[in-house]
């Protein structure tokens, strides 16, 4: 087996870099790096897990994205859920997201920003161009990498001074312009670097400005034109050898116009994400035993919003108040309502802010022939929520509090002879969360274990076994009140909510062959096969009650009202297994490759499938290098299969997604060594359909042309 490569190597190179470019050098091809697997940078295909990773130049090469979405959904057992009215981008792994299940990492901050709603349970808002690359775990595998994620992990590295500079260039400069026929899309974003002896910087601004798209059938989607900026500044400051200092700092705004539904309520929005991360590594050219790293950082995402339609509706509450009669419902407790008005210009905000940090070292031994690497460390996070709503509910849909989430962990990886890799982990979690008169406190010991073996050169075999822990969130325990408008419903807290436990059970096959047809070739391929059974699963709950008709004076219609309730409980038992494969193979000439899951998930209560699990999908993607390397041009397929596994709720986030079949093309031409064209042309049939999930039709037939230039001093 190939030696797990050192935590110095350069970047997060990809798991396809392959498949979109080969090093122009003959002597030396990088493979992806991901450290989201065990915390030490490794080979996409020497680690032992279910992990894939992207790089700049794939995305600049194939997808020109608009949304980070565009690229983490051709990713096997990854998918996204967003909707056209909000920039956010929610991230779900073989089938499990919402409320931290999916620990996102951008710079090493997590990404805990959440209200409840009619969307996903938990977003995050990222500029696709300031990302370097994306590191992906699937599973809780990677607990190490942070309590909660019991589906896995997605690492998202941002731009630093080594992808502007070239080598002996002091200052540099980029520019790129891009236009999308779609919405009439339009980027502006210039990026700079420059390097002083042991000190860098690189700072980058963006605009993006869209009106709304069309979907195949030529409906305008109402609500999908935003106009966002964001600001990246990142320096590194090397002091002595092996030490680095990193400070990062991000802004991130985006205006757009929210509509829950096609007849629901405008509200005017903005969202302003400020992220701030300060790094230490030291990493020992003399001693092995150190290789440390720490990280504290502070992320706030406040989305604040005005009301740009009113109407008059019935205002529920838990206390009586002038006015106001008692509901016909003596089995939900106290109920007053009130004929209410929500007037124009009203305003309400979410605040979350987390303050978190992350600190470990790798000692590397060699003990008589067997390599040894032992991590520890710990982390921890507080999120801190505060919502405002005085005329509506946005509070008790998202009830403002406080979750401490800290943990520790040891994890030793044993080599034997290069060809057998033992992996045993522990890791400790403690959770506290305070809000409304409540206070739930929890811990627990998760384990793993993991086999590696190479029989053969190229070909090596893995099994783990790995827990998660998953503390309840604040809206999960909190949320109460009553939901708004005539779909009446009382949303009740769970005080006794039970922390998730997952059991993971994984197998898998990682190929490495060159010169397969013929000299200089090279194919790569990871098989993975899992079944992740959850206890105690959080689950929505909705139960149905008696109907009742009442006049709501000094109205003259007649609403109707209903005893249902909703709460957060623990489903006993999910289960979700599936299999997931990545492929490809690379003549320089020509690549192809393939990536393609199958994920099912049950509540084993009840026999139904669960919602949140993707429809099966195979992604193939083939191109050619041409004019010596310098023109790129390629076509990508993604055959989705039709996801009506689970009892439909009736609402547009909730029905049945049909199958469909995308071909999208693209193009890269190397003008000179300062100017690139790019053409993208996705959607190319004008296909009708709708991601799985999501609340809107996807876009039509869309072309985007960008136009990059650069220019580097010596």
């Amino acid at each position: 087996m190939a030696t797990r490569p050192a935590r110095s190597i350069v970047g997060s190179l990809p798991a396809l870099a392959m498949m979109s470019s080969v090093a122009v050098a003959q002597d030396i091809v990088l493979e992806g790096i991901v450290v989201t697997s065990t915390k030490t940078s490794e080979s996409v295909y020497d680690t032992l897990s279910g992990s894939s990773a992207r790089d700049r130049r794939e995305l600049d090469e194939q997808f020109q994205p608009d949304r980070i979405s565009e690229v983490l959904r051709t990713i096997p057992g990854v998918g996204t859920q967003e909707t056209a009215r909000d920039t956010a981008t929610a991230i779900n792994i073989r089938g499990l997201q919402d409320f931290g299940r999916v620990n996102v990492l951008v710079e090493g901050a997590r990404q805990n920003f959440q209200r409840s709603g009619h969307a996903a349970n938990g977003v995050f808002y990222i500029e696709p161009e300031m990302v370097k690359g994306i590191d992906i775990t699937r599973g809780p595998t990677a607990t190490i990498y942070g309590s909660g994620a019991i589906g896995g992990v997605a690492y998202f590295e941002l731009l630093d001074a080594d992808d502007i500079l070239r080598p002996g260039e002091h200052v540099a400069g980029r520019l790129r312009t891009a236009y999308e026929t779609n919405g009439e899309g339009r980027l502006t974003s210039g990026t700079a670097a420059a390097r002083i002896g042991n000190f860098d910087i690189l700072g980058q601004i963006n605009g993006r400005w869209n009106e709304d798209y069309e979907d195949g059938d030529g409906h305008q989607i109402p609500g999908s034109n935003d106009e966002t900026r964001s600001a990246l500044v990142k320096s590194r400051w090397r002091p002595a050898a092996g030490h680095e200092i990193t400070v990062t700092a991000l802004d991130f705004n985006s205006e757009f116009t929210d509509q829950v539904e096609e007849d629901g309520t405008l509200y005017d929005t903005s969202v302003d994400n400020r992220q701030y991360t300060l790094g230490y590594t030291f990493t020992s050219p003399t001693n092995p035993l150190i290789d440390f790293s720490a990280k504290i950082y502070r992320n706030e995402t406040r989305l604040a919003q005005t009301r740009l339609t009113g109407g008059d509706s019935t205002f529920f509450s838990n206390v009586p108040g002038p006015g106001g009669f008692p509901c016909p419902f003596p089995t939900i407790g106290p109920c007053f309502m009130f004929p209410g008005v929500f007037p124009v210009g009203a305003t309400r905000s979410f605040d979350v802010k987390t303050h978190g940090f992350d600190v470990f070292n790798t000692s590397r031994l060699n003990l008589n022939g067997v390599k040894v690497a032992l991590t520890y460390g710990g982390d921890g996070f507080r999120d801190s929520v505060n919502t405002s709503d005085p005329t509506g509910s946005g509070d008790e849909f998202t009830p403002s509090g406080e979750r401490r989430v800290h943990g520790g962990f040891f994890q030793s990886h044993l080599t034997f002879f290069d060809v057998i890799d033992l992996i045993g982990a522990v890791r400790y979690d403690s959770y506290e969360l305070d809000g409304g008169g409540t206070h739930l406190s929890d811990d627990r010991v998760s384990p793993k274990v993991t086999l590696g073996v190479t029989p053969i050169k190229g070909v090596t075999l893995f099994g783990t076994y790995a827990e998660g822990f998953r503390a309840p969130a604040l809206s999960e325990t909190l949320i109460s009140g009553f939901h708004p408008g005539f779909a009446h419903f009382r949303m009740i807290p769970n005080p006794e909510l039970r922390p998730e436990v997952a059991h993971n059970v994984e197998g898998g096959v990682n190929l490495k062959f060159d010169g397969v047809l013929t000299p200089g070739d090279r194919l790569r391929a990871k098989l993975t096969a899992f079944q992740n059974k959850v206890d105690d699963y959080i689950d929505q709950v909705f139960i149905e009650g008696p109907v009742a008709g009442i006049v709501v004076p000094p109205s003259s219609f007649i609403p109707v009202f209903t005893d249902d309730t909703f709460q957060y409980r623990n489903v006993r038992n999910a289960t979700l297994e599936g299999i997931e494969f990545e492929a490809f193979y690379d003549a320089r000439a020509w690549f192809v490759g393939v990536g393609a899951h199958r994920i099912r998930g049950t509540n084993d209560d009840t026999g139904e499938g669960l919602f949140s699990v993707p429809a099966d999908q195979i992604t193939i993607t083939v191109g050619m290098r041409m004019l010596q390397e310098r023109l790129l041009a390629g076509a990508r397929t993604r055959i989705v299969g039709e996801q009506d596994r689970f009892v439909e709720a009736g609402t547009a986030s909730h029905q049945h997604a049909e199958a469909y079949t995308l071909l999208d093309l693209f193009a890269q031409y190397e003008v000179n060594d300062n100017a690139t064209l790019n053409l993208n042309i996705d959607n190319v049939f004008n296909e009708t359909y709708r991601q799985h999930m999501d609340q809107n039709n996807s876009p039509g037939l869309s072309a985007r042309l960008a136009l990059t230039m650069r220019l580097g001093t010596r």
